[in-house]
């Protein structure tokens, strides 16, 4: 089963002289319950596939499957509740809410579900857990590490049961030991939970853990040998 079919996807950018291509005729599959890498040098598209695929923005022509769900024929409605049961996002710069606990962030999520705060709040509690962050559910961003900050952010991205997580520059702003240990964390968890990660980032040691590799390039995504 494929989590993403994409089928001739086109993104231009229109200013009032020029016409920008981002993406050209681009054509990808990713196998449900696999880990994907997206890499390329900056201005390539990286980040406006990543935020197309998460349904934040739109595209000039093409298909795009995502669990047999057509994302581009979607309402603003629809892609929101997509959005909120089937898609995860843990970004490099992990935009944790400051003026709230870790505890309250991860459980965010969770109630946009619509679940009740009971439920949101154990669930919540169970995925910091583990990501080894039960000793700082009452503590705010601002009390702890960056490397704590970057776990907190995956449980956030996880909770609620995401079957497609996208991960953008998810090391970008960690030294290597604790880049590591956040790359160690995340492959566990995909192994335990099974969901589809797909990684777009810059970070080689990252990108070398990472079985299916491809390169952005001129519009188009190219598998690495």
């Amino acid at each position: 089963m494929l989590m993403i079919e994409i089928k001739n996807l086109t993104k231009e950018y229109r200013g009032e002289s020029d016409t920008v291509q981002v993406l050209s005729g681009l054509d990808f599959e990713v196998p449900a319950g696999e880990i994907v890498s997206v890499e390329g040098a900056s201005g390539e598209g990286k980040s406006t596939l990543l935020n197309i695929l998460g349904t934040i923005d739109s595209v000039t022509s093409g298909k795009i499957l995502i669990g047999q769900e057509n994302i581009v024929t979607m309402s603003d409605r629809d892609k929101e509740k997509f959005r909120a049961n089937t898609l995860g996002f843990i970004f490099q710069h992990h935009y944790l809410l400051p003026d709230f606990t870790v505890l309250e962030n991860a459980t965010m999520p969770l109630l946009i579900q619509r679940k009740s705060i009971l439920q949101a709040r154990n669930e919540a509690e169970e995925m910091l857990e583990k990501v080894g962050l039960s000793h700082r559910f009452d503590h705010y961003p601002s009390q702890i590490s960056g490397g704590e900050m970057a776990r907190a952010g995956v449980a956030r991205a996880l909770v609620g049961g995401k079957t497609l997580i996208l991960a953008d520059e998810p090391t970008g702003n960690l030294d290597r030991k604790n880049s590591d240990k956040l790359a160690d964390l995340l492959w566990n968890l995909q192994d335990d939970l099974k969901f589809t990660l797909l990684i777009v980032t810059h970070d080689q040691d990252l990108a070398a853990r990472v079985p299916d590799r491809y390169r952005l390039m001129q519009g188009k995504l190219n598998k690495i040998s």
